[in-house]
């Protein structure tokens, strides 16, 4: 009995800490990109969130439509510059984070993650 509980107090306090960690939207601004293990910026520039389904790059005036996946944590670029791109979404600080993941990018010929933060 005495496991039965303490499986179900662990279970719920991983759901609970995995919930709090969840974006579940994007508010509209810029992402400041940066390399994660290097030292400088993405040079495509940061990314710049115009409503809920448009967004640009700082580097180039195109604009293109977005959507974004709160079940998936996924952003998908559908047009624009960055079309095609894999990205996801963390949680840190209560600040939400794009990341652009190295292997799931292999066109973009990254050498470190790319992480959009954001700046209010």
């Amino acid at each position: 009995m005495k496991y039965i509980i303490l499986t179900t107090v662990f279970a719920l306090s991983v759901l609970i800490s995995k919930a709090q960690n969840t974006v579940t939207s994007l508010p509209s601004g810029k992402y400041e990109t940066r390399y994660k293990a290097l030292n400088g910026k993405w040079q495509v520039g940061d990314i710049i969130l115009m409503n809920d389904s448009q967004y640009k790059t700082s580097a180039g005036t195109d604009i293109g439509d977005y959507k974004f996946s709160v079940s998936a944590q996924r952003i998908i670029f559908t047009s624009g510059p960055l079309k095609g791109v894999y990205a996801t979404t963390v949680h840190k600080d209560n600040v939400p984070i794009i990341v652009l993941p190295v292997a799931e990018n292999a066109a973009l010929n990254l050498s470190s993650e790319v992480w959009a933060y954001y700046k209010q």
